[in-house]
């Protein structure tokens, strides 16, 4: 899982790796603050295509102000 957040504004923006029942690569993305959360659920056809949007997503983040948090 890979974790970002801001500490400015108290918003955070996880993504998680994970198969489901079919053995598809899914990416869940978890985000919002400290009263609300959401969870949006992708399916990609392999692991390079998550890993792309995986770090297209990061650069954004990052460029918005969100911290890697371990």
């Amino acid at each position: 899982m890979i974790k970002f957040e801001n500490k400015s504004n108290g918003r955070f923006y996880y993504l998680k790796i994970e198969s489901d029942m079919l053995n598809e690569c899914i990416l869940r993305i978890f985000f919002g603050g400290q009263n609300i959360s959401r969870v949006r659920t992708v399916s990609y056809d392999s692991k390079d295509a998550i890993q792309k949007e995986i770090e297209r997503l990061s650069k954004r983040r990052i460029k918005r102000g969100y911290e890697i948090v371990t």
